[in-house]
């Protein structure tokens, strides 16, 4: 699914006009990425959890040149699907 195909269903679903709803989504993912970015968790019922995390640094080995070198430490995301999410995906 497209965001436009997204944004159709949605619009459809609830009644609001497609605009609204385009710009309800991308405030939502604004608000997402902005609280994730500082280092918040986010929770969404029904959906999941969206954690950043922090990687720390290691040595790898590079098997072209036969060398270690050190990867900086970085931050990551993490997604922890919820209980009614993954009841619904294994549903038979």
């Amino acid at each position: 699914m497209t965001n436009k195909d997204f944004i159709e269903k949605l619009s459809r679903r609830t009644g609001f006009e497609k605009d609204e709803v385009k710009e309800l989504s991308a405030s939502l993912i604004q608000v997402l990425l902005g609280e994730i970015a500082n280092g918040n968790s986010v929770t969404i019922h029904g959906l999941g959890v969206f954690e950043p995390r922090e990687k720390a640094s290691r040595k790898m080995f590079n098997p072209t040149s036969k060398t270690y070198i050190v990867v900086p430490p970085k931050t990551t995301l993490c997604y922890k699907m919820s209980a009614a999410l993954k009841d619904k995906l294994n549903m038979e």
